[in-house]
């Protein structure tokens, strides 16, 4: 049986290193093949899957948590951020993404971005939260699910990713580490949407962490709250707007006195509740500064860190927040928040003067109007923009230099930080998804790399598919 030898130390249980070499040979326990393989089932991932599908390729989707969705499901990123332009009034991430919502909806699990109103929905915030999708965790990941089925995707849970062959600046095999040993799938074309760049990295793509320097983003871990006062919060929130008292409606002087007190050691200065549809709360304000997202050990620090400062922030909502006084920890995510690690080097690298300038391309494949915010310690830094008007992702951004059959989609993806600050956000990673699956069929069909299909064919169908490029 053939063998492969793993340079690294995976922490599952199945592998474990310690010999002179650091190396050991594990046998290939299941082999499988497809057209197209997904590797990520986040946001990125099933929209590319779904989109591949469909197409009438086969297409397997390999995911290492047990159900789709990402930072939206076992993340609890929750609401889904804007899909519209900046007063909210237009829809401009469409396609794929708005199909998803609609099916949300159908079963009573969303509310349409357009019909989104400031207030507890949007966690009081009106810059930059417009058009957010509140929705359902449980039927998100059924959505996904079913939408899979319904294009013919095989779906293989609890797979991790663990290594890539390659051959002539081409992926040959992809191989992951299971509680059935180790699995291996070979594909015409590969797609990446892990989030962190791993297949690329693993195939030699050149990449950047970070700013480059070391410095990363902050990372947060989700939870939500029950048993709080709607009408209170509401109240308290009209009053401050009233008197224009910005500081009070976040809360802003109590988490200063909090803090001084020693009940707040956060550095967040606002509060974040965000209503979700079953009368919970999603609460965005546990966060690690500089944590390594691609370190297991840093993650498991910080997923603990991000529950002990759960605890800390519900007994401070319930001390000095209006609507608060009786509310209870809900549940914690299962998966850190994490804002950035890698991003590939791609044949166009999108850059911040782009967004700032709405630059057009002859292969948009989608237009968002997120705004640019690094989240940094004790602050938000935002890039500001010299247009109103949406700007552009281009195909290119999606193919990694030097491998010929991948394409890559969601925050992995080719862009300078402050873009990426932006398009990683949920709705951005389904239309880079949508356009990376569409292209991965057009590939297979065609008998070409992802770099030789036809960029106008490709934005012809995405339009013809929904995707809004005025």
């Amino acid at each position: 049986m053939k063998k492969i030898a793993i340079l690294l130390c995976i922490a599952t249980g199945l592998i474990s290193c310690g010999n002179k070499k650091d190396e050991i040979n594990l046998p290939i326990t299941r082999t499988f093949d497809c057209d197209v393989l997904v590797i990520g089932g986040g946001p990125a991932g099933l929209s590319a899957a779904i989109c591949s599908a469909r197409k009438g390729v086969k297409t397997i989707l390999a995911e290492r948590n047990g159900c789709l969705g990402g930072m939206a499901t076992s993340g609890m990123v929750a609401p889904l951020m804007s899909s519209t332009t900046p007063d909210g009034k237009t829809m401009i991430i469409r396609g794929f993404f708005e199909e998803f919502v609609d099916s949300m909806i159908a079963a009573n699990g969303a509310i349409h971005p357009l019909k989104s109103e400031i207030g507890s929905l949007t966690a009081y915030r009106d810059k930059g939260h417009h058009g957010l999708t509140t929705f359902d965790y449980e039927c998100f990941k059924k959505t996904a699910e079913d939408l899979c089925k319904q294009a013919g995707v095989e779906l293989l849970y609890h797979l991790l990713f663990v290594k890539a062959d390659t051959e002539d600046n081409k992926v040959t095999a992809a191989y992951f580490a299971t509680k059935a040993g180790i699995w291996k799938i070979t594909a015409k074309t590969y797609i990446d949407c892990t989030g962190d760049g791993d297949v690329a990295e693993s195939a030699g793509v050149p990449y950047i962490y970070g700013d480059g320097n070391g410095d990363i983003q902050a990372s947060s871990l989700f939870f939500t709250v029950r048993n709080v006062n709607k009408a209170a919060m509401d109240a308290h929130n009209e009053e401050c707007k009233k008197n224009n008292d910005f500081e009070g409606q976040f809360y802003m002087r109590e988490i200063l006195a909090a803090r001084e007190a020693g009940e707040f050691p956060i550095w967040r200065q606002k509060i974040a509740l965000f209503e979700n549809l079953d009368g919970t709360y999603t609460v965005n304000m546990a966060q690690n500064d500089s944590v390594n997202g691609l370190d297991p050990k840093q993650i498991t620090d910080a997923e603990i860190t991000g529950r002990e400062q759960a605890a800390i922030i519900v007994k401070f909502l319930r001390k000095y927040v209006k609507g608060c006084e009786n509310c209870e920890l809900g549940s914690t995510a299962e998966q850190l928040g994490v804002r950035e690690t890698r991003r590939i080097e791609g044949e166009y690298t999108v850059t911040a003067e782009d967004a700032k300038n709405s630059v057009k391309y002859p292969d948009p494949i989608f237009c968002c109007a997120n705004s640019m915010d690094i989240h940094r310690k004790g602050r938000v830094e935002y890039v500001a923009r010299n247009t109103n008007e949406p700007y552009y992702v281009p195909y290119r951004a999606l193919l990694p230099k030097k491998i010929d059959n991948m394409l890559v989609a969601g925050r992995c993806a080719s862009a300078e930080r402050p873009v990426m600050a932006a398009i990683r956000v949920i709705p951005p990673c389904f239309a880079m998804g949508q356009a990376a699956g569409t292209a991965a069929a057009m590939a297979v069909k065609n008998g070409v790399s992802p770099k030789k299909i036809d960029s106008n064919e490709l934005v012809s169908t995405l339009k013809a598919d929904g995707v809004y490029l005025p």
